[in-house]
């Protein structure tokens, strides 16, 4: 999975998906929701600075007001919503892969504590639910995230959703807890020491996938083909 970051194609823009979609088997975006309970594509806590006093984030923003953010934004870089990249996947005739990397941990000037609460992220994962459902993409849709409260609600929804553990280090417990909880595979950090073919093969043996990511530059590519990646992540084309 990979997607474009340059001058014309920007990350976590529709643009991004529709290329993603075009040259590759999936793309991976992340995920936040709106004060209005609308799911949005971005990665960092703060949008783009226009007010450096009072900086805006996703969770603290209306859609009106991320709207109106987008219209000081060059079309390239203007957020989109989750629905209209699941309603463009699901036009396509090879449908595509996404995977869905949900966020929620933020500064403190998003979010007092940092972490969001259990309430929004049962939120959000119940809205991912209702958008595969909708769109019939159920079967090529993976959701990635250490907040296990989301995974456990997609998985107990009994939806054909995939669900994979997001993982730092220590791959041996969280692939101990996916297997318990009955995820479908973890989604790691390529530069990870705990990362190694052995313990992959044993993940492979519990029927259980991987996902490895931070694979930016062309020799890091046949490495993890070779510790046995399901699925690659990357932020660069090589």
């Amino acid at each position: 999975m990979q997607i474009i970051d340059n001058d014309t194609i920007f990350e976590n823009t529709l643009a991004a998906v529709k290329y993603g979609f075009t040259h590759f088997d999936g793309v991976e975006t992340d995920i936040q929701m709106s004060k209005s309970g609308t799911i949005w594509l971005f990665h960092n806590d703060e949008l783009l600075c226009l007010d450096t006093l009072n900086p805006m984030c996703i969770p603290n923003s209306t859609d009106d007001e991320i709207l109106e953010h987008n219209k000081h934004l060059p079309s390239w870089r203007r957020l989109c919503t989750l629905e209209q990249v699941i309603s463009y996947q699901s036009k396509q005739v090879d449908i595509k892969y996404i995977s869905l990397d949900v966020k929620g941990y933020f500064k403190n000037t998003c979010i007092k504590g940092r972490n969001i609460s259990n309430e929004y992220m049962l939120d959000i994962a119940h809205k991912i639910i209702l958008l595969a459902k909708k769109y019939n993409t159920e079967n090529y849709t993976l959701v990635e995230t250490d907040y296990r409260e989301v995974l456990n609600t997609i998985k107990d929804e009994s939806t054909n959703i995939e669900c994979y553990l997001l993982g730092y280090s220590n791959f041996t417990d969280k692939m101990n807890y996916a297997i318990k909880k009955g995820y479908d595979g973890l989604s790691f950090n390529m530069n990870d020491s705990s990362l190694t073919a052995k313990n992959i093969e044993q993940l492979h043996n519990n029927n259980l996938k991987i996902q490895i990511w931070t694979v930016n530059v062309s020799s890091k590519k046949p490495i993890a083909l070779k510790l046995g990646a399901d699925f690659i992540q990357s932020d660069v084309v090589f």
